[in-house]
């Protein structure tokens, strides 16, 4: 897994190409001999059931980053194959919120999932200042995230290049974000409890979407 050194940079806006409807070729292959993908989304709003899904941003080591502009029309197919693939793991922060999004859009089971909130909130319950991938990265990396675009339009014709900047800010830092946590999670003894929380995930949306209450409650 690549350490925060050899991101530390970030994106720049002049880095950042977007591409549409899927993922590329070239990306999916990367992803299957790396196994690691780091992903995010950027919604029309906070309903899964009723908000749109406007990108995609992903990244895997060696072939980096990449936009993708969703159709709500189309299934991307490639995208798809990567969220359920067993080999390949997907890192998100807040894996239930886009997860939710993309199993019900898209009809899929993801599978092998890792969670940079999930981590945190294992380290650290009741952290006082949350646990936004703004504040992580900052406490963990050292890297300061700009959040100025988290509301904007991302439904837009005319995405601006400080939005796609922002958006692939949101996804670069994750697999060293995960590393640095995950190696603090085995330091107290908590590292397998989070892959088991991890591997949770996907029962976990799938019971959400499909409306179901605590069925682990009493």
């Amino acid at each position: 897994m690549p350490t925060a050194r050899e991101k530390s940079n970030g994106v720049g806006a002049k880095q950042v190409a977007l591409r549409h409807g899927d993922a590329s070729r070239e990306f999916v292959s990367a992803a299957r001999q790396q196994r690691i993908v780091a992903w995010d989304i950027e919604t029309s709003g906070l309903d899964w059931r009723t908000d749109r899904i406007g990108l995609c941003q992903i990244w895997t080591p060696d072939h980096g980053l990449e936009l993708i502009r969703v159709d709500e029309k189309q299934i991307p197919e490639r995208l798809v194959s990567l969220l359920e693939n067993p080999r390949i793991m997907k890192i998100f922060h807040h894996a239930m919120f886009d997860l939710r999004f993309l199993h019900y859009r898209w009809r899929l089971i993801p599978a092998n999932t890792a969670c940079t909130k999930i981590a945190s909130k294992l380290l650290t319950p009741e952290r006082p200042e949350g646990h936004s991938l703004a504040s992580l990265t900052q406490q963990y990396l050292g890297v300061t995230l700009n959040k100025t675009w988290r509301t904007s339009d991302w439904l837009s014709s005319n995405l601006a290049p400080a939005q796609l900047e922002y958006a692939g800010n949101d996804v670069v830092y994750l697999s060293s974000l995960l590393q640095s946590l995950m190696s603090t999670l085995k330091g107290r003894g908590l590292d397998d409890l989070a892959r088991r929380c991890f591997a949770h995930i996907p029962a976990q949306v799938q019971l959400d979407v499909r409306g179901y209450k605590d069925v682990f409650g009493y």
